[in-house]
């Protein structure tokens, strides 16, 4: 590596750093329930509770009582990310965010690396590396204490290692590719630990693995045989990571992985996530009709797609990344970023409807995220040079315009994003203090509350907290019942059969208005 080409990485670097670090200062609480739930599980692993949550987003895995056990849905590592700093600055959100500043930063180095190996050419370099920093709506989350940053840099990092393949047969050769399967199976548990799509990228490099097994002049089997190793040994990486997790779950929830997620794939509505004592089942799945359920998986693909246009490829970059990937379809890591997305893209259409378009497809595509953006800068070059022969451009001048143009788009896109989100994020759940001092002036200072982000008004309160089932009132009142809640609040995201209580046109005499704050009720539970 060149002198250059080592301050370019590092200047890249320093600067991504320097931009993270300032959108981490703006965002100073957790804006909506992701978020919300992993920095409340850092805080509970760094105040020494455990991989136990006292509070209860969904009933999916029907939940005995609270605390329950944590990460029986979503995966743990951006928790244990933030835990370290949650134990020295406790109920710092800033501090929370430093792990993802750090490995978000990261990513465009990987980016203009990626972009570099192509031609040598820093301006198409510094597009990817710029393009991967200021990446539109993904802009306001990657400082976030959720998946988005680990997943990411994760997910690249084993696809950019898994070709990674020495020309030495013996020695020291040998021992790198060792270490490199290892380490390609060791980032794929990694991003594993941090979002279930991680086996997708197992599914993806093993493939690809056992495709290079095709014959050539040393003969199938040997090549097979070798291929076969190599693949044994990304499982072994992989597994030297997973395995701990599997097995704490085996002794919790009895299987190597908790099945309420897969609930999910039998969703006739995406609110069926919040039922309460819901048949989610392939049988009430298949009751829905056949009609309804083509139609619902054509809506995700068709949603989807617009996603991958608008965010992995900023709408104006879409034709050139798609240029750019297939100029790029015999290099191996292209080909693999792109099998991985295209197979994203089925699993959040056709298996997870309806979770996927909601922000399934979007969080599991930023492990592409470097690749497509270098493919969409070698893709920009090829366009413009294309074009200047025809019309007589000067190439180089041409070349340099409409690389800042689409830098400069970039950037403009990623601002307008980030303003909407860190506006909406500033005052998110702020009512949550105000109905505590309402519950404690009834004197309720360790009853269950039921409201719309449970994660959130822990992580504000310190009160356990479940959700609001998405339900009639029975539904509200047996959960209730359940788990021991005191009181029920109710906001403008109501489930659409409480609308009538919450309007006032309906009661009950199991539910007592106690306080009305703006937009948001609070009523008590008498059982």
């Amino acid at each position: 590596m060149s002198g250059r080409l080592r301050r370019d990485l590092c200047w890249l670097f320093l600067l991504s750093l320097g931009v993270r670090l300032a959108v981490a200062v703006l965002v100073q609480r957790p804006g909506y329930m992701d978020t919300a739930y992993y920095a409340a599980g850092a805080e509970r692993v760094g105040a020494g509770s455990g991989l136990s949550e006292p509070y209860l987003w969904h009933y999916l895995d029907e939940a005995a009582g609270l605390p329950h056990d944590a990460f029986l849905y979503w995966m743990p590592l951006p928790s244990l990310l933030a835990a370290p700093l949650a134990a020295l600055w406790p109920g710092s959100f800033l501090a929370l965010q430093m792990p993802f500043v750090a490995l978000s930063a990261l990513l465009p180095p990987v980016a203009f690396w990626l972009a570099w190996r192509l031609a040598e050419r820093r301006r198409s370099a510094w597009a990817a590396g710029l393009f991967t920093l200021f990446s539109g709506f993904f802009f306001p989350y990657w400082t976030l204490p959720e998946t988005f940053a680990p997943f990411a840099l994760f997910g690249a990092l084993a696809l950019c290692l898994a070709t990674r393949r020495s020309a030495e047969a013996s020695g020291p050769g040998r021992r790198a590719d060792l270490a490199v399967s290892m380490g390609t199976g060791g980032l794929i548990g990694l991003a594993h630990l941090t979002r279930p799509d991680g086996p997708l990228l197992l599914v993806v490099i093993l493939g690809a693995v056992l495709l290079r097994s095709r014959p050539g002049a040393d003969g199938r089997s040997r090549r097979l045989r070798q291929a076969i190793k190599e693949a044994l040994l990304i499982l072994s990486g992989y597994l030297a990571v997973m395995a701990p997790w599997f097995a704490r779950n085996l002794a919790v929830a009895g299987t190597l992985l908790p099945t309420a997620g897969t609930k999910t794939l039998w969703l006739r509505s995406y609110d069926d996530i919040f039922c309460f004592g819901c048949d989610l089942s392939l049988g009430s799945y298949l009751e829905w009709g056949w009609g309804n359920i083509l139609q619902s998986k054509l809506w995700a693909l068709g949603l989807n797609l617009q996603r991958l246009l608008a965010e992995n490829c900023l709408i104006v970059l879409f034709p050139f990344a798609v240029v750019g990937m297939i100029r790029l379809r015999r290099n191996r890591v292209f080909a693999m970023a792109g099998a991985y997305l295209l197979l994203a893209l089925l699993f959040h259409s056709l298996a997870f409807t309806l979770p996927g378009p909601r922000g399934g497809f979007f969080h599991a595509s930023s492990a592409a995220l470097p690749m497509v953006f270098a493919a969409a800068s070698e893709g920009l070059e090829a366009a413009v040079r294309w074009a200047g022969r025809r019309r007589r451009w000067q190439l180089e001048q041409a070349q340099r315009v409409f690389a800042a143009a689409a830098v400069i788009g970039a950037v403009g896109l990623s601002l307008y994003a980030a303003a909407i989100r860190l506006g909406a994020w500033r005052t998110a759940d702020s009512v949550y203090s105000e109905i505590e001092d309402c519950l404690a002036a009834e004197g309720n200072e360790a009853s269950v509350v039921m409201v719309n982000n449970p994660p959130a008004y822990w992580y504000h309160t310190g009160r356990s907290a479940v959700a609001v089932p998405n339900g009639d009132i029975e539904m509200t009142l047996a959960a209730a019942e359940r788990y021991g809640a005191s009181h029920l609040v109710l906001d403008e995201n109501r489930p659409q059969l409480l609308v009538p209580l919450y309007d006032g046109r309906e009661t009950d005499g199991h539910l007592e208005l106690v306080c009305s704050l703006g937009r948001t009720i609070v009523f008590r539970v008498n059982q």
